[in-house]
């Protein structure tokens, strides 16, 4: 990587943060319904809130806040690949930083498909935001076991300090957690958001440094 790429890798959990969150919450959220319980309640929804140039400025804003998780990803098994290149854990790293990105990426289509409530029924339109839904939870499942097989992998070596792989750690498990007990991923969702602000902001902060390299075999004797 180039070294402004490098800065923007590094950076890329805050950017995650901020990209998504103005992205999603700000411009692209009150286009959606809600609720898919009434199909005939979000057409209506839909057609009081037809997409505006707010609404793609949001779409792409995401995507790229989603794209930035992937740069931290590679910028991280970097760094685990430096302490050990025979190791299996970066490249499982960036697989499940970039299966997570298509899985999110992808729904899109659903969900811009949805818009056009005069090409489809209420059930099919529905049935479309219900998959963009679904996906969501795939992408945050995946990313937390990302954010785990990092902690878990670091802990073993010196590629981050070994506070932050075990923030990583609860951060993983706090995303899987909250998925699977449901109501719990709203309050728990906020400790892998805040894992990817610490552990950007050390990056930024240490970054330029040399990454520590894997120690050099013993000579026999």
């Amino acid at each position: 990587m180039s070294k402004i790429l490098d800065r923007v890798a590094d950076a890329g959990g805050i950017l995650f943060v901020l990209l998504t969150g103005v992205g999603y919450i700000a411009l692209v959220g009150p286009s959606m319904p809600e609720s898919l319980e009434s199909p005939t309640a979000v057409v209506d929804h839909l057609q009081a809130h037809p997409p505006t140039a707010a609404f793609w400025a949001g779409v792409w804003m995401e995507g790229a806040g989603l794209a930035a998780l992937v740069l931290l990803a590679a910028r991280l098994a970097a760094r685990l690949r430096a302490t050990d290149p025979s190791a299996w854990t970066p490249a499982a790293v960036v697989g499940l930083a970039v299966a997570g990105f298509t899985v999110k990426i992808g729904s899109f289509a659903a969900g811009i498909a949805a818009l056009d409530v005069d090409r489809y029924d209420a059930g099919t339109v529905t049935a479309l935001l219900g998959l963009n839904d679904a996906s969501f939870d795939v992408a945050w499942a995946v990313d937390g076991a990302f954010a785990l097989l990092i902690g878990l992998a670091a802990l073993t070596g010196t590629a981050m300090p070994r506070w932050l792989a075990g923030f990583a750690v609860v951060a993983g498990l706090a995303v899987l957690v909250g998925l699977a007990g449901g109501s719990l991923f709203d309050a728990l969702q906020p400790v892998f958001l805040l894992w990817l602000l610490v552990t950007s902001g050390w990056l930024l902060a240490r970054g330029n440094r040399t990454v520590p390299s894997a120690p050099e075999p013993a000579l026999a004797a």
